[in-house]
């Protein structure tokens, strides 16, 4: 059975509703000053099992929050409670929109356009983009930009498995802020991937409207990756049993 469903399942910070989490990280960062947020869903739960350093960002951020209907279902096969749906396409922007104000942000990942044409909407939420780099540089870049520009937060679009190892080092670089695994974050915000439908979201099926707009990309992560997915969490669940 894949040790590591149980390690990132007991790993999850459970949180009845976007207040609740956006506190709970506030509360972190007065503690602690600096604070590494990542999110854990089906496909992150996948990676984790063949990539062991991964596996190691995620069990070394400072709140992993769940993702996703898959990590839902594996939380009821436990027996457990698994609180809100804490996705960061949508509480992303309602993190920011609570804490954001006044703060200085660094925008790293994805493609330079797809950045700008984000920028506006993320400095709507009451910051200043003050430094931004595309996703396809050495994580020894990103450190020297931290330094210079000693941003308050720092959203991370670069996707798995890329941005949770540079947020890693991030947080040992910097001496205090909000590091966040953004994953498509920006790449919403600018326009670049259309959100599904309300019946979609309301539904929990988003990564189904994602799959029929981009069923070659996706078919491999969503059709194949969900069947994983739920294959371990059940044979993870009877081991508890």
């Amino acid at each position: 059975m894949p040790k590591s469903y149980e390690e990132l399942i007991n790993k999850i910070c459970i949180q009845q509703s976007n207040e609740d989490a956006t506190n709970h990280i506030i509360k972190k960062l007065e503690a602690e000053k600096k604070v590494f947020l990542a999110f854990a869903n089906a496909h992150a739960f996948n990676l984790a099992n063949t990539n062991s350093m991964f596996l190691g960002s995620l069990l070394g951020a400072d709140i992993l929050y769940r993702d996703g209907i898959g990590v839902k279902i594996f939380s009821k096969l436990l027996k457990r409670g698994s609180g809100e749906n804490l996705n960061g396409t949508d509480f992303i922007p309602f993190l920011l929109e609570n804490i954001s104000q006044g703060k200085k942000i660094a925008i790293f990942g994805t493609k330079y356009e797809v950045i700008n044409a984000a920028t506006p909407t993320v400095e709507s939420f009451g910051g200043e983009v003050v430094v931004t780099e595309d996703g396809f540089q050495e994580a020894y870049r990103y450190m020297e930009l931290s330094s210079e520009h000693q941003a308050d937060i720092y959203i991370l679009a670069m996707g798995m498995p890329k941005q949770e190892a540079v947020a890693a080092l991030l947080r040992k670089n910097i001496e205090q802020g909000l590091v966040i695994c953004g994953g498509a974050i920006i790449d919403f915000l600018g326009g670049k991937v259309k959100r599904a439908p309300p019946i979609f979201i309301k539904l929990n099926v988003e990564w189904l409207y994602r799959l029929c707009n981009e069923p070659q990309r996706m078919f491999s992560r969503y059709v194949i990756g969900n069947f994983v997915f739920l294959f371990n969490a059940l044979m993870t669940s009877v081991r508890y049993k």
